[in-house]
């Protein structure tokens, strides 16, 4: 048998690389997995070794080349853990030194090499700065399908390092599923130098592709602002259409004779607009004409617009709750508000009862009382000293601020002065509150409390389209006290009724209230929910936080109140011109005195006639009674009353 000097050099070369890659192996292993070895797993590891070049020598070309491909898989293999290892090392001391950290491993990472980048996992748990998402992994989209879909929320810091992806950084940087996180970065290998890794990041606005930050080394990316730039410095004058439904009054809403769009909102968009460059366009309102509900399992209304990406964010505000924050991201509170019942006020009480409305019914029983005491005691004080009693009964006038006779010996003085004085108060109270009550309307006593409501047997109501009220009232204890219609215009005709009470948003309801010239309304002192008004992105927009801060900050500075004060000022003149704004809603103001509100006293007067008409009437018959039984009197020849007739003890008119 001829000796090939090539195959002898070959199987030389391929045995040497088998037994250093074995050697390796043994070493990491029992370094890493088992730092104890048993004497049985030494042994067999030494028998590989010895045997290893015999049948690598004796094996055919193809086991050769197999071999040999192993062996440069192991010596990838061994670079990927120590590059691995040693950037989060990196990492760590450089820009994440205040950050917590997550770790993230690819399941496809060999075994080994996710035991070398574990051991130099730091403690951090007691750092109190972002929260960093560290992700290894070498075959990406793999990764991705398997692990990183599967999480509803992106992270918002998030640094991949690629260990042996061949995908190039734009692919990486373009998944769908990057597009919610808002500090991003990528180390990924130099083409053509294995051994170093190139940053990355992408700015969404500015450039479609990769921004390249430079090389890995610790001493450029020592910071966390270098490693992670703002991605959003601005947009770059990037349009966005944004969904807007002109009929949110004092949000949004077209404003006559113009036609002009104009409210709280549309004051912020150009003030955003013009902080950050961006342009904008608005969308035409939602064709179901609904603000945005979960129906059969889909977002209709003007929600389901945005969910549907149809537009970029809303313009108008939205109550944020359970349900829409799991499909939504939600910005800072623009305004506060409270949801809450609107009432009608109770109609005025009659006016004909307001003589005796100054007292309550306790007040006047007393005041009779004493009154026939008093007059009964000065009557038989009267007839026990020999005078006539209705004299006496003369200072019953100070009743009714009328002047009483009094005498020089008159006793007791002191009951007497008590009950001219006790007079002089009760008639200045009653003529002070009938003067009140003359210039303001009096009504009964209003509704304050939910339990009072549903025991005067009232019910709740509220226009149905698909907002925070309407749908909260569906799923409450009191859906069975709720009647909801889609038109505004019933809900205001049960609510004028005064048999329901009107349930939304404090500042909508007002303003819809004066718009429909209803004035004569008051609100429970129970508030159903307090809740802030916020703009709505789509879920897991980065650029949102851009956005989130710039509105925080107008709310900050007060540019939100000041808007909604002169929107409901202006809103007020136009519903009301002549409103003052100074006396509120329905509070009962001052109005001039008329006759309407004295037909109690022309009722008295009425009254007061009839009686004496009566008693008139009454003593007219009895005199003429009285005289029926009377005999006829003597009378001269010459008609002249002469001598006065028998049985008579009374003087006889001279005829």
């Amino acid at each position: 048998m001829r000796l090939d000097l090539r195959l002898l050099l070959r199987t030389f070369t391929y045995s040497f690389a088998v037994w250093i890659s074995a050697f390796f192996l043994t070493l990491v292993y029992q370094y890493q997995v088992s730092p104890v070895t048993t004497h049985m797993e030494l042994k067999l590891v030494i028998l590989v070794l010895l045997v290893a070049p015999t049948v690598i020598t004796a094996a055919p070309d193809g086991l050769t080349k197999f071999a040999a491909k192993w062996s440069l898989q192991v010596a990838n293999m061994s670079d990927m853990s120590w590059l691995g290892g040693q950037v989060l090392q990196q990492v760590v001391e450089g820009p994440a030194s205040k950050a917590r950290l997550t770790l993230l491993l690819s399941p496809f990472l060999p075994i080994f090499v996710q035991n070398v980048i574990l051991r130099e996992q730091p403690l951090q748990f007691l750092s109190t700065g972002p929260l960093l998402h560290l992700v290894f992994f070498d075959n990406f989209p793999v990764f991705l399908n398997s692990m990183l879909l599967k999480t509803k929320v992106s992270p918002r810091n998030l640094l991949l390092v690629n260990l042996g992806s061949d995908y190039d950084a734009s692919t990486l940087l373009m998944e769908p599923w990057l597009s919610g996180v808002y500090n991003l970065a990528l180390l990924t290998p130099v083409s053509g130098d294995p051994g170093s890794l190139a940053a990355f990041t992408l700015l969404p606005f500015c450039s479609p592709s990769p921004h390249y930050l430079g090389h890995w080394n610790p001493q450029t990316f020592s910071i966390w602002e270098s490693l992670f730039p703002d991605r959003f410095p601005n947009t770059c004058q990037a349009s966005f259409h944004l969904c807007s439904w002109k009929k949110d009054l004092p949000f949004l809403y077209v404003k006559s004779p113009d036609n002009k769009t104009v409210g709280v909102q549309m004051s912020m968009i150009e003030q955003l607009a013009n902080k950050l460059n961006f342009s904008y366009t608005l969308s035409h309102p939602p064709l179901d004409d609904k603000w945005g509900v979960m129906e059969n399992g889909k977002w209709i209304g003007l929600l389901g617009m945005l969910h549907r990406g149809e537009c970029n964010f809303t313009l108008n505000s939205f109550y944020p709750s359970v349900e829409r924050n799991e499909a939504f991201s939600f910005s800072s509170n623009i305004v506060q508000d409270q949801v809450k019942v609107f009432l009608r006020v109770p109609a005025p009480l009659p006016e004909w009862d307001n003589l005796v409305r100054p007292f309550s019914l306790l007040i006047w029983g007393l005041l009779v009382t004493v009154t026939i005491l008093v007059s009964s005691y000065f009557a038989i004080q009267a007839v026990c000293q020999g005078r006539a009693w209705n004299v006496e009964l003369g200072l019953l006038r100070a009743v009714v601020a009328q002047s009483a006779p009094l005498r020089s010996n008159q006793s007791p003085r002191l009951l007497m002065y008590l009950w001219l004085i006790t007079c002089l108060i009760l008639c200045a109270a009653f003529t002070s509150t009938l003067v009140g009550i003359f210039t303001r309307p009096a009504f009964p006593p209003r509704i304050t409390f939910m339990d009072q409501l549903f025991g005067d047997g009232k019910r709740l109501t509220s226009q149905d389209d698909g907002g925070f009220p309407s749908e909260t009232l569906k799923k409450t204890p009191v859906n069975t006290l709720t009647d909801l219609y889609p038109e505004m215009d019933k809900v205001l005709a049960l609510m004028q009724t005064r048999s329901h009470g009107f349930v939304g948003s404090e500042i909508y309801n007002s303003l819809t209230l004066m718009e429909n010239n209803i004035s004569d309304w008051y609100t429970l002192k129970e508030v159903f929910f307090t809740l802030g008004h916020t703009i709505v992105f789509r879920k897991n927009d980065a650029w949102m936080a851009k956005f989130d801060t710039a509105i925080k900050s107008l709310g900050q500075t007060g540019f939100f109140e000041h808007w909604l004060k002169t929107e409901i000022r202006s809103l007020k003149y136009t519903f009301v011109p002549h409103d003052d704004g100074g006396q509120g809603v329905g509070a009962g103001k001052e109005r001039p005195l008329n006759t309407n509100h004295l037909q109690c006293l022309f009722l008295l007067l009425g009254i007061a006639w009839v009686v004496s008409c009566g008693v008139f009437g009454f003593e007219m018959m009895h005199r003429s009674y009285c005289s029926s039984l009377l005999p006829t009197p003597c009378l001269s020849p010459a008609n002249t009353l002469t001598v006065p007739c028998q049985h008579l003890d009374y003087p006889l008119p001279t005829p």
